[in-house]
């Protein structure tokens, strides 16, 4: 969660007060002067317009144990005045009642990079840079942070500030009086410190697949319905193909086409089921003695 300046800023004058980072260079001097917002606790009034602050880290997350993530901290002097005493410092910082997350300097590591290319560590109460600032120059840092491995499993997430500060004056708007003290702007970001997340384990239900409906189609129950033997109907259509093409009503067509029909149905007698051959030999038999018969018939009338 970030917060507003307004909170930012309140939030570091405290810290300066306590002797905390926010309290910038030691060497300089900045660390015996008071805080502008606190000398003017009485009107509220105090605003700097000389310096701006600005910080950017990578790594929305870090992972405890895991490698640097590079940021880069960056103050410009936008006023019209040089400003002599002045400090960078780079800290991490939780807004916390617990008095174990209020150091966490042995968890969270920085670094600046120096002049010579060589990576310096920075302690909380450490200052990057004392040099004075000069009117209208931008000066930037290159840092590196890091988490420990045993960081503490109830710090989430630190703040990081990222804060210059130099001496100013604050005079009183009843009396005229001029008090010396410290100014500060602050640039300010914030990553996450990511658990490691564990893979829960197979339960025994997707362990042993359950089969399912179509796996189950091919079980034996349904070989024997298929295998069963068809054969029985074509019988029954059979006998009814044969008591449709009975001698009776055979005989009752006229002589002539009877041997057509007889070779259509020795054919059909040839593919079919061999019920119906012997119906239809019957009755072939019967027209050859009914035409003899009638052949005889005829010559006994000539006679």
């Amino acid at each position: 969660m970030k917060y507003r300046p307004a909170v930012v800023a309140a939030a570091a004058s405290v810290a300066l007060l306590a002797g905390t980072p926010a309290a910038g260079a030691a060497e300089d001097g900045l660390n015996s002067l008071p805080a502008c917002t606190d000398v003017s606790t009485a009107y509220g009034d105090y605003e700097q317009h000389d310096l701006k602050a600005s910080l950017d880290i990578v790594a929305d997350e870090m992972v405890p144990g895991g490698d640097w993530s590079p940021a880069k901290g960056t103050v410009t002097n936008v006023g019209k005045r040089d400003l002599a005493k002045f400090g960078v410092s780079a800290y991490a910082w939780l807004e916390t009642d617990n008095p174990e997350l209020q150091d966490l300097t042995k968890w969270v590591k920085v670094e600046v990079r120096t002049a010579d290319g060589t990576w310096q560590p920075v302690n909380g109460t450490d200052t990057i840079d004392s040099t004075p600032l000069p009117a209208g120059q931008t000066r930037s840092y290159d840092l590196r942070i890091r988490v420990t491995k045993d960081v503490s499993a109830e710090l989430g997430g630190p703040e990081f500030n990222f804060t210059g500060t130099f001496a100013d004056v604050y005079r009183f708007p009843d009396t005229g009086k001029e008090v010396e003290c410290a100014a500060e702007a602050i640039g300010y970001d914030a990553f996450h410190i990511r658990r490691a997340t564990t893979t829960p384990k197979p339960t025994p239900s997707s362990a042993r697949p359950t089969p399912t409906a179509s796996q189950a189609s091919p079980t034996p129950t349904s070989t024997p319905t298929s295998a069963q033997p068809t054969a029985s109907p074509s019988t029954t259509s059979s006998a009814s193909a044969s008591a449709s093409a009975s001698p009776t009503s055979t005989a009752s067509a006229a002589p002539v086409p009877v041997p057509a029909s007889s070779s259509a149905d020795g054919e059909l007698a040839a593919t079919g089921g061999s019920d119906a051959t012997l119906p239809l030999a019957a009755a072939a038999g019967g027209l050859a003695v009914l035409g003899a018969g009638a052949v005889v018939f005829a010559r006994r009338r000539r006679g």
